[in-house]
């Protein structure tokens, strides 16, 4: 993640995202589950950022930012990712991969400050000691079935981030 995207957005959650998306496997895990299972890896971070400040993500409010940002994901993030990744195996579309990347990453920046705002708005979130694993695995199984072999990969991203 690159921090200089759009300075002028003051978004916590985007801070911390660029600190953390760096951290020694914490792409690679982001990435994994994402292209794997179809997460959403700005989700996996605003989970982890409130488990940062010792917040745990409900339920309730987790579907309430999933429905604030799903429309901008699918139309916006996807498609742009989904370009990108197809000029990036096209040799001569090089530099237009890397330009559509930078597109890409204002469009995430754009979703963190929804999601950001839809935080400032919500009721206060229950406090809890130790609310990683537990908010990381609400954010996987709102979207992966238990029967998929998830754990592992969330379980290096945990401890990526607690490193």
């Amino acid at each position: 993640m690159n921090s200089h995207i759009d300075d002028s957005i003051s978004n916590p959650l985007w801070d911390y995202s660029v600190v953390v998306y760096n951290l020694d496997g914490v792409a690679q895990s982001c990435l994994a589950l994402q292209d794997t299972y179809g997460l959403d890896v700005n989700l996996l971070l605003y989970g982890a950022w409130l488990a940062s400040a010792g917040r745990r993500l409900s339920h309730p409010h987790l579907l309430a930012v999933e429905a604030a940002v799903a429309d901008w994901r699918n139309k916006v993030v996807i498609p742009l990712r989904t370009l990108r990744r197809q000029l990036r195996a096209f040799p001569p579309a090089q530099a237009l991969s890397e330009e559509i990347k930078t597109i890409e990453l204002v469009a995430e920046q754009q979703q963190q400050a929804m999601i950001y705002v839809h935080y400032q708005q919500a009721t206060e979130l229950a406090v809890s000691d130790y609310p990683l694993q537990e908010n990381l695995e609400l954010v996987v199984k709102s979207v992966i079935s238990e029967s998929d072999d998830w754990a592992p990969e969330v379980q290096r991203l945990i401890e990526s981030l607690s490193a």
